[in-house]
């Protein structure tokens, strides 16, 4: 089966049994094989033909609103010289108070003409017979403009004959009902899981919305209705409107839609952001241990929490709220298990180093870069280096502490201070060793260097060869 497939060209393929032999008031299904100015002719199935008049499908403005192909119901009106087929039993001449009584108490419908609107109702014209039409009676919905009915010809239960045809009620909303419980039952034996078929938005609640699926209504949960995260469903959908959806289960009579089952999946389509970037996004969900942020429509990122912040942070609330939107630096992207690493602190960070002017520098021995303690060991400090990317981190060597560093490194490093490092060696591996010690040292050369320098111009001191080459011994 197609996606897409209506439920009207499902329908379709019910085809009327053959062999039938058919009598007045028989509700029969056939297929439009001709249309003439005036008759309609239907295949019946079995080789019988029937007709009807054009008349039968014309709407207000005298549009014709089926075409040959289309399988429509019918009620027999007649079987003399051929089967005439009709929406209903027309009443006609001196025998129309019988056809009424006849049609009430086989439950046929009988066509009438709303001629004007009354008190409480309205007042139907059955071929010079008036017979009233409770207002609640003429449709399945309620009712607001009931002059719009005025005219119109409908088939008509007959409820109730007294006093010998003065007083006829009818109603046209049992038909209907009749016609929506046959049409329901048919649509719920074609119903299955991953059928795809267009709808129509019916009502829309806080949880979801209700999809009428042409006699049958299923409801698309808000979780269903978009990968993009959406507060409420009226931000999306609206009474009346026409959807596509995916049954995605049925239990008993409630039915499970799904729109966002029929959206492209952006894993597999392509994900619209790389490891490294920074982008902006909206936190979508707190939990204990970070808070999940909305990156891209129906894809959500992890900020673990000590992700958050370089100062210690014990619960993402106490810095963040659904609905804020933050930037966050894409730390690691896992295609196959589907998830998102991301940092507050590190997008932060990276953009202070661009606005003081900094940029991304090479990894090579020598350089000097201003770093952020991460994490405290005995034998030295982790120290994040995010000039040279988001989660490179160095090792600062308790040996290579500047001498005015050394002690209790918990007290004078804590998490998040910003450290002055030069880059001492890179193994094999990548691992990258720092030092505060040989910038020292070299600051202390060039003090010695620029001493001594200072000396010898000045004549004020120098070294103790200048000191005694002119001394002679006796």
């Amino acid at each position: 089966m197609e996606e897409g497939t209506s439920f009207a060209e499902l329908l379709e393929a019910n085809l009327e049994p053959s062999g039938r032999r058919f009598s007045v008031g028989d509700k029969v299904s056939g297929r439009v094989v001709k249309i003439t100015r005036d008759t309609i002719f239907l295949d019946l199935g079995g080789k019988s033909e029937g007709f009807a008049e054009v008349q039968e499908f014309l709407d207000k403005d005298g549009n014709l609103t089926l075409r040959e192909g289309d399988r429509v119901e019918m009620r027999v009106a007649s079987t003399k010289n051929g089967i005439h087929l009709a929406k209903g039993i027309k009443v006609q001449g001196d025998e129309a108070y019988d056809i009424l009584r006849e049609a009430q108490q086989n439950l046929m419908p009988v066509e009438g003409r709303v001629s004007a609107v009354k008190k409480g109702g309205f007042d139907v014209d059955f071929s010079g017979i008036r017979a009233f039409c409770p207002i609640s009676q003429i449709d399945l919905k309620y009712c607001e403009k009931p002059e719009e009915h005025i005219g119109a010809k409908y088939s008509f239960r007959i409820m109730e004959v007294k006093e010998k045809g003065k007083n006829i009620v009818v109603s046209r909303r049992v038909l209907l009902e009749e016609e929506r419980e046959k049409k329901s039952k048919e649509i719920m034996a074609m119903l299955k899981p991953d059928l795809v078929c267009e709808g129509q938005v019916t009502k829309v609640t806080d949880f979801g919305a209700f999809v009428d699926l042409g006699g049958v209504e299923g409801m698309v949960h808000v979780s269903e209705i978009s990968r993009s995260r959406i507060s409420h469903p009226s931000e999306v959908l609206k009474p009346g409107q026409p959807v596509r959806v995916k049954v995605t289960k049925i239990e008993g009579q409630r039915i499970g839609l799904s729109m966002k089952a029929l959206e492209p999946d952006p894993w597999e389509a392509g994900l619209p952001v790389r490891e490294g970037e920074i982008v902006r996004g909206r936190v979508s969900r707190l939990t204990d241990f970070g808070a999940f942020v909305e990156v891209a429509p129906g894809i959500d990122g992890l900020v673990h929490v000590s992700e958050i912040s370089y100062e210690r942070v014990s619960h993402p609330n106490q810095l963040l709220h659904e609905g804020d939107l933050v930037d966050v630096m894409v730390l690691t992207i896992d295609q196959q298990g589907r998830r998102i690493a991301l940092s507050i602190k590190e997008a932060a960070m990276k953009k202070q180093v661009v606005e003081e002017g900094g940029d991304q520098v090479r990894l090579e021995a020598g350089q000097i870069l201003r770093g952020i303690v991460d994490d405290i060991k005995p034998y030295g400090l982790f120290v994040r280096l995010p000039q040279l990317g988001p989660g490179v981190r160095g090792l600062l060597p308790v040996e290579e502490l500047s001498s005015s560093e050394k002690g209790d490194m918990k007290k004078k490093f804590p998490k998040g201070r910003k450290v002055l490092v030069e880059i001492l060696a890179i193994d094999e591996k990548g691992r990258i060793r720092l030092s505060q010690k040989v910038m020292e040292e070299r600051e202390d050369r060039e003090d010695y260097k620029k001493f001594i320098e200072g000396d010898s111009k000045s004549g004020t001191l120098g070294s103790l060869g200048d000191l005694f080459k002119d001394l002679k011994l006796k």
